[in-house]
């Protein structure tokens, strides 16, 4: 995995209309079989649930053993020589996370799915981590195979705000520093979008993320982040 962040001076400076931190990243995955190999043995590890409160680790045992399960046996499991859409989105939201934390020094917070009752497919963020400014940041991710699918993600992130991300805060909370909750609670927060990459011309895919109609809400936050991952 390469991981290229992306010199401000080449994508579009929204500095004189907000305060957001926005920073982009290009991926490029030359092999996907390894991503999947440190996704599986990322999604398994659950020793994460050991240095949560009781209830915590009750609610968490029961619904991240039945979306592992889900995750192993139906998709990855069902991976050979080629890539599938269902594997794409987990490749997409591991690799923005690894991304984050080894560039932008993010804590992450195990995989949405994994905190959820609903086994697969959550209707929410897809991942999140803390940044480095104890800012919760809410990841969406999407794949598409033969296209790259940014304006899906900031869409999203876009009717998501204030709805969604609030309606997670009780999954994540057992995940956040008292800093954290304090933004929250000020309103302060940040957003990811994660996106497959087929394309010629990324720093293209950017400027045209940011100057979309969906950024005018998205950039009224503390952090942006966006990550273009391109699996050959």
């Amino acid at each position: 995995m390469k991981i290229d962040v992306i010199d401000k001076a080449d994508y579009t400076n929204l500095s004189s209309v907000c305060s957001c931190e926005i920073n982009c990243m290009h991926i490029q995955i030359s092999d996907y079989k390894p991503i999947i190999e440190e996704l599986q043995k990322n999604i398994t590890d659950t020793s994460w649930i050991n240095s949560l409160d009781e209830l915590s680790q009750l609610a968490f045992k029961a619904n991240a053993k039945k979306t592992i399960d889900k995750i192993v046996n139906d998709i990855i499991a069902k991976v050979t020589t080629h890539l599938t859409v269902d594997i794409g989105e987990y490749i997409v939201s591991y690799s923005a996370q690894h991304a984050l934390e080894l560039k932008f020094s993010h804590t992450k917070i195990p995989l949405a799915e994994l905190l959820k009752e609903k086994i697969s497919g959550n209707p929410g963020f897809d991942f999140h981590s803390i940044s480095s400014n104890k800012y919760l940041i809410f990841g969406e991710a999407k794949f598409s195979m033969n296209t790259t699918p940014r304006a899906k993600a900031l869409n999203q992130i876009r009717d998501f705000i204030d709805d969604r991300d609030h309606a997670e805060l009780l999954w994540l909370k057992p995940f956040l520093e008292n800093d954290t909750i304090t933004h929250i609670g000020k309103g302060h927060k940040g957003y990811t979008a994660a996106f497959s990459f087929n394309g010629n011309n990324v720093l293209k895919i950017f400027n045209n993320a940011l100057e979309s109609e969906a950024m005018k809400e998205v950039i009224k936050h503390k952090e942006l982040y966006l990550i273009a991952v391109e699996i050959c």
